[in-house]
């Protein structure tokens, strides 16, 4: 309910915006009659196919300069995406592997931004595009691993739901492909902000004090390449509450449409 009240606030400063801007009549090429008249772009981004990441994304045309636009992107719930790239980013490669590689994820994001069109405009050429991202990210079956009093080893299975909110700066340019297809190059977009959640993990038998020592040494030598975790382990198992910087990059192609 949170994303879609989000989404109808967007909608109606989107709509509030293209009403104070004046139909522009200025003639500067031999295609921008066409595309003053054809103010809608749906697209749909093929190269997040790569990882199972459908996206989607609706521009609307409110100027020779300014556009608006909004992207939903849905991760299904599958193996964690990126893995070796985590692994080798962490930096110990066999404890990290281990945790994560049972583990699947499903996430889905919404990303409302302004583009700033170079060139000619109403949606063609090169663009800047600040935007706001918000995830939301679903996580099963990280294994957690500690020593039995037994000489043994055990594991805790921890999952849970995380978040993050970041602002970022979109470089891309579109391109016509004839009077109505149009492909848009997502060429680099960092993003950063902060991201919050809590995963909990349950033993399937109680665990004693050694135990406990030995689960809290595992969460204790864990580096994570970005965000911050803090942990309690009791005899039940563990919950870990993540809350700290996030980052990332947007990049990729996609098709769209105008009409």
């Amino acid at each position: 309910m949170k994303n879609f009240s989000m989404l109808f606030v967007f909608c109606l400063c989107l709509n509030f915006i293209y009403a104070q801007q004046p139909e522009s009549t200025e003639i500067l090429g031999d295609d921008l009659p066409v595309y003053t008249q054809r103010k809608n772009i749906p697209k749909f981004a093929p190269t997040g196919l790569v990882f199972r990441n459908f996206q989607f994304q609706y521009e609307r045309v409110l100027s020779r300069k300014f556009s608006a636009a909004l992207t939903y992107s849905n991760l299904p719930q599958g193996d964690f995406p990126f893995q070796d790239l985590i692994v080798e980013s962490a930096g110990d490669e066999e404890d990290i592997s281990r945790y994560i590689e049972n583990t699947s994820l499903r996430y889905s994001s919404f990303t409302p931004e302004i583009r700033f069109y170079l060139g000619k405009g109403y949606a063609k050429g090169f663009y800047l595009a600040p935007f706001y991202r918000h995830t939301e990210y679903k996580i099963k079956d990280i294994n957690f691993y500690y020593d039995t009093d037994e000489g043994g080893e055990n594991m805790v299975d921890t999952g849970g739901d995380l978040s993050s909110n970041t602002f970022g700066l979109q470089i891309g340019s579109q391109f016509k492909l004839d009077n109505r297809l149009v492909l848009d190059w997502f060429i680099v977009g960092p993003h950063y902000g902060s991201s919050n959640g809590d995963l909990a993990g349950t033993s399937k038998e109680p665990l004693s004090e050694g135990e406990q020592r030995s689960l809290e040494q595992t969460l204790e030598d864990i580096d994570l390449p970005m965000g911050d975790f803090s942990y309690t382990v009791t005899s039940e198992g563990a919950r870990i509450k993540v809350d700290g910087p996030w980052a990332g990059i947007r990049a990729g192609l996609a098709l769209g449409y105008r009409f």
